[in-house]
């Protein structure tokens, strides 16, 4: 990728932070709204991922219904779970070797950390380019 290509996309993923709500206060949303953006973005990121695989030796993505993961070879596995009793989707990284939870934020439209209001899509990326070739297309 080029540097303009990877500014333009780091510029485009800061202004969806700018607009985007902070860690806690995000309102509750109804189970069905929950279970349909929740495989939006497992289908979201598997349509986005998807293409990477040919450019990555031990690039695979596995989905279900309630879980995905996404296998980057050496360092390991991504892991997105479905969590319907708190209404997330808990994600871990082999990366950052954390595990995340994010919330769905019915304003900005965006999966966003609980824990300190980053982006679902902004973490993942930022990760993979580091990590692979290629760039994702969230």
């Amino acid at each position: 990728a080029s540097p303009a290509s990877l500014s333009r996309m780091f510029r485009k993923l800061c202004a969806r932070c700018l607009r985007g709500a902070k860690p806690g206060h995000r309102a509750l949303i109804s189970t069905k709204t929950f279970n349909s953006e929740a495989a939006r973005m497992f289908e979201h990121l598997h349509k986005g991922l998807e293409p990477m695989s040919e450019m990555n030796e031990g690039f695979e993505i596995q989905k279900s219904e309630d879980s995905m993961s996404v296998t980057i070879g050496p360092p390991g596995s991504y892991m997105f779970q479905k969590d319907a009793k708190k209404k997330g989707i808990q994600m871990f990284s082999p990366i950052s070797t954390t595990s995340y939870t994010y919330k769905f934020d019915e304003k900005s439209q965006q999966w966003i950390s609980d824990q300190d209001g980053h982006l679902l899509i902004e973490l993942l990326t930022r990760e993979l380019l580091q990590s692979c070739a290629g760039l994702p297309d969230l």
